[in-house]
């Protein structure tokens, strides 16, 4: 998958130094998640299916970021419809693999809040959700943005992260989508 770009396809007049591929986990290593946010924004416009699961609100998410028609659940102790307990990851992971298989011709999914599903979970269950997802995601023709932030974890527990996933810096991802948007505001003015 090239950034931004409907999947498969080859975006008209412009290319991205950074490439993407379906069937792939990233983690988005950087302090902050904007990118991924921009990124998924960007797929929702284009009316690609795109699913993000924050800790961020919903309603704020959206507004924040423009998700449009974006699916956006929320990871939450408070009850409530397309929200998730931090602890019940089993349901979430469901959730997401319903997603996924709902759109089998490509999809984006953002999952940011992984370091406050560690504190909740411990260390050891967060990397056996995420193994597991990845495994899932490996399958099928979605990719899976994992924003996190290094700092959160043990450098030994974040090597373990980083060892199983594709891995991106928050910056690159930021750079790609500045020159896509340059690529596109010359070829449409």
């Amino acid at each position: 998958m090239r950034v931004p770009q409907a999947y498969g396809s080859e975006p008209p007049g412009f290319g991205s130094p950074l490439s993407l591929e379906e069937g792939v986990c990233y983690l988005v290593k950087g302090k902050t998640a904007d990118s991924a946010y921009r990124l998924a924004q960007l797929h929702a416009a284009e009316g690609l299916p795109v699913l993000c699961i924050s800790r961020i609100f919903p309603d704020r998410l959206r507004g924040k970021y423009g998700l449009g028609h974006a699916t956006l659940w929320w990871i939450s102790n408070s009850p409530g419809d397309g929200h998730f307990d931090p602890t019940a990851v089993g349901t979430l992971s469901g959730a997401i693999e319903r997603f996924i298989k709902d759109h089998p011709d490509g999809g984006l999914v953002v999952l940011d809040g992984i370091e406050f599903i560690a504190i909740q979970l411990g260390f050891t269950k967060t990397l056996l959700f995420l193994e597991h997802l990845n495994e899932f995601v490996m399958q099928r023709r979605a990719t899976m943005l994992v924003p996190v932030d290094p700092e959160c974890f043990d450098p030994k527990e974040f090597a373990r992260l980083d060892r199983f996933t594709g891995s991106i810096a928050e910056e690159e991802l930021r750079d790609a989508l500045d020159t896509a948007d340059v690529g596109r505001n010359l070829g449409g003015g």
